[in-house]
This record gives C-alpha cells, structure tokens and sequence, in this order.
C-alpha cells in the first residue's frame, strides 16, 4: 500500500491583518484603489483589491476619530481623542504639520476641491474651517445644538454643508459666514452627507433610517 508523505515546514505567505476597529473612521481614495481606516490609534492604507495593508500610520495614542484624503489623494488628514489634527505626506508616511481643532473630540472632517481648505466638525458643537499650510482657523459657525457627525464641502459654490445629533443640516456661506439655510426632516442624528452629480441636490442619511433630498432652489 502506497504511502503519503507531507511537508513538515511551510513558507509563510501573505496574510490579512485587522484594518478597522469598530465605530473608528475611514476614508476611500478617489478613485477607490485604496482606503485609509482608523484602527484604535494607528491608520492602515489598504489595498481596496485584497485587502491587504500598503502601510501603517502611527498616531498620537489616541483613537482616531476621524479622516479624510485631499482631493489628489496625496495627504490624509486625521484627528483623533487628543483633538490633534494632523496633515499626513501619503508619499512618504510622515506627519507635515499638526494642530489643535477644537475644545471637544472631532467627528468629521471634509476637505475643499483645492485641497487648501479643511472643514473639521466636532463634540463642541463647532464647525471649523482651516487654512492647511497655515494651521489657521478662518471660520467658526456656531449653530447646531447638540454634537456635529459631518461636513461637506460643495464643489462649484461657497457653500459648506453640516450635520448634527440634533438632526437638523445647516447650510454655510464661507463668504458671509452665515448659515443660509437650515433643513430639519430627521428625527435623530444627521450620519452622512453627499451630492448629486450636478451639484444642484443634496442628499442626507440619518438613524432614523430615513433619507432626503433638498434641491438647492429652497435655499
């Protein structure tokens, strides 16, 4: 009888690693090769096509919190619990400049077509918009009541665009640095925000497992 022999040692080959950590933040790349996600208080660059990790991002020792990329791809933003912001050099893994954004945890953060502006949305209420190179605030709105969950910026006007825990979307002029409009359809928290292909529509999702549209000629 013919007997079978098998291998005692193998060779290692690649395997998946933990990426996300539930509830943490993530971000995909423009054209969705890969994505950028909080793992406790590191960041992992994965390859969107077998989930394998590119690259680790080392953070402050705080959970990360929130993300977002430019509209290159070539800097991530991140914020974490320390409510340190920092400006990630995707080419080279390092950290160009880091700030304090605000008095509470940030929540969301949103970044301009140009990707010279960066809006930052957090558990002080506050929505914040920054000059990148210089680390500098040059608007605060104040308005929403309970904790700020998102932020978006409109690509053709100067409109930037928030949600909060107390359900109501906020629409900002960065030039009058007012609220302009004010859309409450939800019952609970505002969790997403995006547009329509044209620009001219804007669509909200929230816990209340509801979703709307405003066109814009309601503003």
């Amino acid at each position: 009888m013919a007997t079978t022999s098998y291998k005692k040692n193998y060779r290692c080959v690649p395997s998946l690693e933990q990426f996300y950590s539930q509830g943490s933040a993530f971000a995909v790349s423009s054209d969705g090769s890969f994505l950028a996600c909080g793992c406790d208080d590191k960041i992992k660059i994965v390859d969107s096509s077998n989930s394998s990790i590119i690259k680790t991002l080392e953070g402050d020792s705080e959970r990360v919190t929130a993300l977002t990329l430019s509209p290159n791809d070539k800097f991530l933003f991140s914020a974490s619990s320390s409510r340190l912001i920092t400006v990630w050099d995707l080419s080279t893994s390092k950290p160009l400049r880091q700030w304090k954004g605000h008095e509470g945890s940030l929540r969301a953060m949103a970044c301009d077509a140009s990707g010279g502006i960066l809006a930052t949305a957090g558990e002080d209420r506050l929505v914040r918009v920054w000059d990148v190179d210089g680390g500098f605030c040059t608007h605060n709105f104040k308005g929403h009541e309970q904790v700020v969950t998102s932020v978006l910026f409109h690509p053709n006007q100067l409109w930037l665009f928030s949600g909060s825990d107390d359900g109501k979307v906020r629409v900002w002029h960065l030039v009058s640095r007012k609220c302009i409009a004010v859309f409450d359809k939800h019952f609970s928290t505002v969790t997403s925000l995006a547009l329509s292909e044209d620009g001219w529509t804007l669509l909200s999702g929230g816990r209340d497992k509801a979703w709307f549209k405003f066109p814009f000629f309601l503003i």
